[in-house]
């Protein structure tokens, strides 16, 4: 009876002492974005850059991946530091911010007024593999729109795209191919921005 009562206590403690896998945290790291010196802009405007809309998924530190383009998965050792969507939204500020084509930047949580506001849409944010696990590049769908604060309409809008090759097959290569792609996004937007008040 004893053995018995010894073997159960064994088996209980072991449950309760069993670790979870290990998991890495990451975050988008992306390098700085190059403005060119001859920039427009619109130095007399105010803008406030609206928190992004995206799926659910950007909103859970949860990091997904696709397999043939159809099916989705999400990596068990791997997720975000902080969710995409607000990940990309205070990068989008802090470069349109350090870009210096307007007056000021407001974040999102701002109770001034501004003159115009930047609505941040994220269609696509994703590690794509092959078929045979072979092959992984990253994908990054952004659209902006630019809307007069006074009035509610849109002043213009645009879509931007950028799919960057991994150079390794997992996480961390699909997170570097991520990040390089939405830098070169901020990069073309602060151009596209730089030309909304000409």
């Amino acid at each position: 009876m004893k053995q018995i009562l010894i073997a159960i206590s064994l088996l209980f403690l072991s449950g309760c002492t069993m670790t979870k896998p290990y998991i890495t945290e990451y975050k988008i790291s992306t390098k700085e974005v190059q403005i060119k010196h001859d920039v427009g802009g619109c130095r007399d405007k105010t803008m406030k850059i609206a928190q992004a809309f995206s799926e659910k998924s950007l909103m859970s530190s949860m990091m997904d991946y696709t397999q043939s383009g159809n099916k989705v998965f999400s990596y068990t050792e791997s997720q975000w530091q902080e969710t995409p969507n607000h990940a990309i939204t205070a990068y989008m500020y802090n470069e349109i911010k350090e870009s210096a084509i307007f007056k000021s930047v407001l974040n999102s949580r701002s109770v001034s007024k501004s003159d115009m506001i930047l609505e941040i849409t994220i269609e696509e944010f994703m590690q794509h593999y092959s078929f045979d696990m072979k092959e992984l590049y990253s994908s990054v769908v952004v659209s902006l729109a630019v809307v007069d604060a006074k009035t509610n309409s849109i002043v213009a809008t645009k879509t931007f795209k950028s799919k960057v090759d991994s150079k390794k097959l997992n996480a961390d290569g699909g997170v570097e191919a991520l990040s390089s792609a939405l830098a070169d996004i901020s990069e073309k937007s602060i151009e596209w921005l730089s030309g909304v008040c000409k």
